[in-house]
């Protein structure tokens, strides 16, 4: 058997597998890259025997210059001697990110993801289809464990995720390589994949190399082994899940029966709590592992008539159950107040702020202190809740700003108090905030030739 043939074949089982209907109109990521130039090959000859419609999409990120140009140009040619509708785009990606203040690979992953959705709509088609083989599952997996991931995690790369198909994940790099010669497709090497400041990168070329040198020669074998005994474990467990939380939670009511929980391994009991905020809230992606034990540790406690709120959701303890609703309904939404000079009183924050031209003592042992450049008063300064797009530059950090909301997240502050959480902002940045760590701008009141400005936050509560 070619190896052309065993990656139509690898194509074949995941059509199978992943219950790929004839006639699907599949969307192909094409980088230039070895990967997805064999892999729109491969699904063209498979295309002669199982009916599939296939388009293809390129993202230059803008990055490497006349080598992305060259990519871009590559893929369109290709695409037209396969016959394959081509769609080129471009987006500053490196710009973005810094924007954003998020690395280059998480803003690249995110802008890749949305554009092809968007496209896929477009276009009518049925599946994004990209080119991730089995040392990139490999990767994925050893990733996620440095990383301190759950089971879930240890899936790495999932074959079908809703409308995402990931055919190759049994192919081996070397399997992609051999066949790009031996039936002459061409690409391009893109030279940002061997740039160790990324992380993947920086596993690919360095940390798996030395495990599969030193260690365990078999290395990618292994985590791909790993990752399919972990999915249908996985998979077993969701089953599992629903089960309990079928017997255990009255979705009319919203209540959770405290004795069956308890009789619970802790293992379901973790799982149930996931699957809760999940159906509840519709998401679990700011829900951590801390926040899973601390919600656990209590209901174990059982301490009757007790009330617990986390990360949206409120419960109330009785001797059987748990009520649980929406701590966000119970959220009012706080209006921006304007700091003007003198005192401000803002009640409804439960904070006095005074702003003076000048330093005053008699605030200095019992009030939050900022010295300011003049022009964050002029430009205006405001008490108000979080908005999207806030940040801080914490102390230590080097001058580096770091998104409000992964600030709250690791503080483990709940949502329905993050709502009313007040902060004081210039603009979209946070200069301070109620229990947050301190600011750079929290610094020693000392004099200044620069015109500033002088605030003194004081808790009334």
């Amino acid at each position: 058997m070619t190896n052309l043939e065993m990656i139509k074949r690898a194509i074949g089982e995941s059509i199978s597998e992943c219950a790929i209907p004839r006639g699907a109109h599949l969307l192909v990521a094409v980088s230039g890259g070895v990967d997805s130039m064999v892999l729109l090959y491969a699904l063209c000859e498979v295309a002669r025997v199982y009916p599939l419609a296939i388009s293809a999409v390129h993202l230059d990120h803008m990055y490497r210059g006349d080598a992305a140009i060259a990519d871009a140009q590559l893929v369109e040619s290709y695409c037209r001697a396969c016959g394959v509708k081509c769609r080129v785009y471009r987006r500053p990606v490196q710009r973005m990110a810094r924007c954003a203040d998020v690395g280059f690979e998480a803003m690249a992953r995110k802008l890749r993801y949305r554009l092809f959705s968007a496209l896929k709509l477009a276009l009518a088609a049925d599946y994004i289809v990209t080119a991730h083989h089995r040392d990139d599952l490999a990767e994925s997996v050893l990733m996620h464990i440095l990383r301190g991931s759950g089971i879930d995690g240890l899936v790495g790369i999932e074959a079908r995720n809703g409308d995402l198909w990931r055919p190759l994940l049994t192919v081996s790099k070397e399997t992609l390589l051999a066949t790009a010669e031996a039936a002459d497709i061409p690409y391009n090497h893109d030279i940002s994949n061997d740039d160790a400041n990324f992380f993947r990168n920086k596993i690919r070329s360095q940390l798996m190399p030395q495990i599969a040198r030193d260690y365990s020669a078999a290395i990618v074998d292994h985590l791909a082994q790993l990752s399919s005994i972990v999915s249908a474990e996985r998979d077993f467990l969701k089953r599992d899940t629903i089960r309990f939380y079928d017997a255990a939670f009255d979705d009319k009511a919203e209540r959770l029966d405290v004795i069956s929980y308890r009789a619970a391994h802790v293992a379901r009991r973790r799982r149930l709590l996931r699957l809760l905020y999940d159906r509840l809230i519709g998401s679990v992606q700011d829900l951590s592992f801390k926040h899973i034990v601390q919600l656990d540790d209590w209901l174990m406690a059982g301490n009757a008539n007790s009330r617990q709120q986390l990360m949206g959701l409120v419960f109330f303890m009785d001797r059987q159950y748990v009520r649980i609703s929406s701590g966000l309904e119970r959220c009012t939404q706080l209006t921006a107040r304007r700091l003007q000079l003198g005192e401000n009183a803002l009640d409804d924050y439960g904070l006095r702020v005074v702003v003076s031209e000048r330093p005053l003592a008699e605030y200095l042992q019992s009030a939050v202190k900022l010295h300011l450049a003049k022009r964050y008063f002029e430009q205006g300064l405001t008490i108000r809740t979080r908005r999207p797009g806030d940040y801080m530059y914490l102390k230590g950090m080097q001058g580096r700003k770091k998104p409000l909301k992964k600030i709250l997240n690791e503080a483990a502050i709940a949502i329905e108090a993050r709502a009313q959480l007040p902060l004081l902002a210039a603009g979209s940045e946070v200069l301070w905030g109620l229990g947050l760590r301190s600011t750079e701008r929290q610094s020693g009141l000392t004099a200044s030739s620069a015109p500033s400005i002088y605030i003194y936050i004081i808790c009334c509560d």
